[in-house]
């Protein structure tokens, strides 16, 4: 079996090729780049960002992968996962640790609360799921709860739907707000990437009628000859260009994070993928 994926006809596309080699070396760096600081990442908070950094790095290898053989409507739905994941990402870095980062750690006890106890609902699922341990789950839950209301008590109070109360938009805004008063050299804006890409993304994930118009499918001949319904060819280069975005972005903000200087290695990069996009996209 090999090691290497088995990408299809649309990777040798110049410009397909040009922002997927991109995706991989941002990716290559990062990895690089932990593996030789890895003694200092000892935190529990470090290895949040390296998990964030795997979904990161198999959710744009699947895009990836679904874009090189033609499926490019499925990577445009992955897409929009890359981007939200950037999204999250970036906020959690650039807010006030007691505003993002420690209500997301606090809100995973409660989460999965909130999803056992509704599957527990269900009695054929249920008898199933004897060793979950729901009173256990319901006490570190209201335990976490005390971090978004001081005094929760089960009888009086509700859990948090959500571990914050801003929509992804208002994150991506508010996101982009911190960065421009940063000192971090990418102050791309992720709500620009919100209401364009999410936005047209969202189609083919919701499965509304949009997504079954002229813009996403055609008919097109294939090379026997024979008409084929596809994905519109335009959406590969759309689809490896905005994961490569995210995929610099990302490894370069969760580096810096971590307090690990790779600056020029992402200067180049995101300049290279400035520079490919002009070339690509008109």
């Amino acid at each position: 079996m090999s090691e290497s994926p088995n990408f299809g006809p649309y990777s040798r596309w110049e410009s397909v090729g040009a922002f997927s080699t991109l995706s991989e070396n941002a990716f290559s760096t990062f990895d690089k780049f932990i593996n030789e600081n890895w003694a200092l990442l000892s935190r529990p908070i470090h290895h949040l960002f390296l998990r964030m950094a795997y979904q990161a790095k198999t959710t744009s290898l699947a895009a990836r992968l679904n874009n090189s053989w033609a499926l490019c409507l499925p990577a445009f739905a992955l897409t929009r996962v890359r981007l939200e994941q950037t999204i999250i990402c970036s906020y959690l870095i650039h807010e006030d640790e007691s505003v993002g980062l420690r209500r997301f750690v606090a809100f995973i006890s409660i989460g999965h609360y909130k999803a056992s106890r509704i599957v527990m609902e269900d009695p054929s699922l249920a008898e199933h799921l004897s060793h979950i341990d729901l009173d256990a789950m319901q006490k570190e839950a209201s335990k976490a709860q005390e971090e978004f209301k001081p005094g929760f008590s089960l009888e009086n109070d509700k859990f948090e739907r959500k571990w914050t109360n801003l929509d992804l938009r208002s994150l991506a805004k508010k996101r982009d707000d911190l960065v421009n008063a940063s000192s971090f050299a990418f102050k791309h804006s992720l709500e620009r990437e919100y209401v364009t890409i999410y936005t047209e993304a969202s189609s083919v994930v919701h499965a509304d009628c949009s997504s079954l118009s002229y813009s996403f499918l055609n008919i097109f001949a294939s090379p026997s000859g024979v008409p084929v319904l596809m994905a519109v060819p335009a959406w590969a280069t759309v689809v490896s260009a905005a994961s490569a975005h995210y995929d610099i972005l990302q490894c370069y903000e969760i580096l810096k994070w971590l307090g690990i200087a790779a600056n020029s290695e992402y200067d180049m990069q995101m300049t290279q993928w400035i520079a490919a996009r002009d070339k690509y996209i008109p």
